[in-house]
């Protein structure tokens, strides 16, 4: 036993990994490899807790991911809305109020690389400090990535990245802001490679909609 405490210590100094698992950085490139296959598309259901406000939003809809950097959010309840980007532009459409904001997708995601955290996961490690959330905080079927931004962001102090054991899919994924506020989405029926078509990341602007240009959401 103590033989083999010393070795784990050795290993967890030389390889900085917890010897009871997987490292960040094999379980991220097991993502990368999960979402190499292609596009994809998947249910999600969204919690917002607004902690200013004491309330929590809930939404439910369907998301598409193509490549490079596309993707559509089609939220269903409690009101229908869409978020689209080619990657250059994106979209953001209310029905009911027949209205779009329009704008740049580097200003709306806050980053060129805003739309890849998904058809690209190898991506986060250039933007964000990567690390295992503690072996406490571990569940017994998926893994728990924590990612902290390089430069400081108002909009997104943490991020926690859900992963199933079996199928490295990314199950949930949880942000935390700087004013306390917490986000989660859990992400379920995941359907890879579908050939979806590229039209499904392009907006054709309704006739008669009012068109607001976008506000920049960047964090400078």
């Amino acid at each position: 036993m103590i033989r083999s405490l010393l070795i784990c210590t050795i290993l967890f100094g030389l390889l900085h990994e917890p010897c009871w698992g997987l490292g960040a950085a094999d379980i991220l490139d097991r993502v990368q490899h999960r979402y190499a296959a292609g596009d994809f598309e998947a249910d999600f259901v969204q919690e917002s807790h607004l902690k200013a406000m004491g309330i929590v939003d809930t939404a439910k809809g369907h998301l598409y991911f193509g490549r490079p950097g596309t993707m559509r959010w089609h939220y269903k309840t409690p009101e229908e809305y869409l978020i689209i980007t080619d990657g250059d532009t994106v979209w953001i459409y209310r029905p009911a109020e027949n209205q779009v904001m329009l704008g740049r997708a580097v200003d709306y995601f806050g980053s060129k690389k805003g739309t890849d955290f998904f058809t690209k996961p190898g991506e986060l490690s250039r933007e964000f400090i990567l690390e295992l959330a503690p072996k406490e905080f571990q569940e017994k079927d998926r893994y728990v990535l924590r990612l902290v931004p390089k430069r400081e962001r108002p909009s997104l102090a943490e991020l926690h990245l859900f992963i199933s054991k079996e199928t490295f899919d990314i199950v949930q994924a949880v942000t935390y802001n700087a004013f306390g506020d917490k986000t989660t989405i859990r992400f379920d029926s995941y359907r890879f490679d579908q050939g979806l078509n590229s039209s499904l990341f392009v907006f054709e602007i309704p006739n008669g909609a009012e068109v607001l240009q976008q506000l920049t959401f960047t964090d400078k």
